[in-house]
């Protein structure tokens, strides 16, 4: 047998014996309280503007850090080319009580994550990478190593210092572990593992929400979408039971953003419904700013970007605010809630030129 059939077979045996031993999953989810602060004076701020030196900056994503977190996203001359990377920003608190950021850098690249890949395989591409959960250096990077997105991959990285140390795919897929994708956060739970919002973009697209442990062992994988075509799914928790998922409409014969709703954890999903906002076929971002109130960052069209609030977990929504129009494509939104309650938000303008982050507070969304 050779040494990569022996290390897939090794691979296949530690994943069956791990799940036979593990213990039951834990369905709650892990919500913390936001430390919301309306009655503040609003504030809005540009805290980071990059535009890639070569030609594609894209689908940005956040790392949350000790210390404050960091912007990163896959920088190249065209998306999927292959000599795409994965660039980073990390930002600091200045004696202003504003953000700092440092010169972008490499995060990783093919070849580095190729090196410590098990079991060993060529990676063509990097796309989509976001971080697994929120305090340990550990990234799930989407890869190709055959064909194109339809035959992508998801790969866990875990980071040793500025390098990557070990690579391996997760198995979601029985047709060759392939054409699953990542895009929006993972989902905490209070077990300490985490869910991840994956997608399928291979015939019928769909949204699968996938429970993976400590070890990045997959433990159990439940479908969001029935009949829709829907991607992307940007999942909120509002307590240990409930959540939505906003999706991606991937159906040419709509144009309205697609939400389902969970009320067991993640263990059951709605039947997918159309919402009353548009999607020209773009993902959204959102958090929750409480028990019933959600902001969301969504597409009116691939140039127009705009911030949206809903007071009922995400079934009926108001525009308050327009941030982007009439500059380009401006997609792929990423949004998280920081320690003190501002809400940091980061998407690719420019048509895939250049990234943007802002940061604004409760009582800048709300201002009339």
């Amino acid at each position: 047998m050779s040494w990569p059939a022996c290390a897939l077979a090794v691979s296949v045996g530690l994943g069956l014996f791990h799940a036979a031993t593990a213990p039951a999953l834990n369905w709650a989810f892990d919500v913390s309280t936001p430390v919301i602060q309306t009655g503040d004076r609003p504030k809005f701020e540009t805290v980071f503007e990059y535009t890639s030196p070569v030609g594609t900056a894209h689908a940005p994503a956040i790392q949350m850090q000790p210390d404050g977190f960091a912007v990163f996203w896959f920088d190249g001359l065209r998306e999927s080319h292959n000599e795409v990377i994965i660039k980073t920003a990390d930002f600091t608190r200045n004696d202003a009580g504003g953000w700092d950021a440092a010169p972008a850098k490499k995060l990783f690249n093919k070849e580095q994550l190729a090196a410590v890949t098990h079991p060993p395989q060529k990676i063509l591409t990097l796309g989509n990478t976001i971080q697994q959960g929120t305090t340990d250096n550990t990234f799930l990077a989407t890869i190709v190593s055959v064909g194109g997105w339809a035959a992508a991959s998801i790969a866990q990285v875990q980071m040793q210092g500025d390098d990557p140390a070990e690579v391996r795919k997760l198995s979601l897929s029985p047709f060759l572990n392939r054409s699953h994708l990542v895009r929006a956060p993972t989902v905490p739970y209070a077990d300490g593992s985490v869910a991840i919002p994956a997608y399928l973009e291979l015939g019928n697209a769909l949204g699968d929400f996938v429970r993976v442990d400590d070890a990045g062992f997959v433990r159990d994988k439940r479908r969001m979408t029935h009949g829709r075509f829907a991607i992307q799914p940007m999942v909120v928790p509002f307590d240990a039971d409930n959540a939505v998922a906003l999706m991606r409409n991937f159906d040419d014969d709509t144009d309205r953003l697609i939400a389902t709703w969970t009320k067991d954890g993640g263990r059951h999903w709605s039947a997918p419904e159309l919402l009353d906002l548009p999607n020209p076929n773009a993902p959204v971002a959102a958090v929750s700013l409480g028990p019933q109130t959600l902001v969301m960052a969504y597409n009116e069209t691939p140039s127009i970007l705009h911030l949206a609030v809903s007071q009922d977990q995400g079934r009926t929504w108001d525009t308050v605010h327009t941030l982007e129009q009439g500059g380009g494509d401006v997609r792929y939104p990423a949004m998280a809630l920081l320690p003190d309650g501002d809400v940091l938000l980061t998407y690719s303008t420019g048509s895939k030129k250049s990234i943007k982050a802002v940061v604004f507070n409760a009582a800048w969304v709300v201002q009339p």
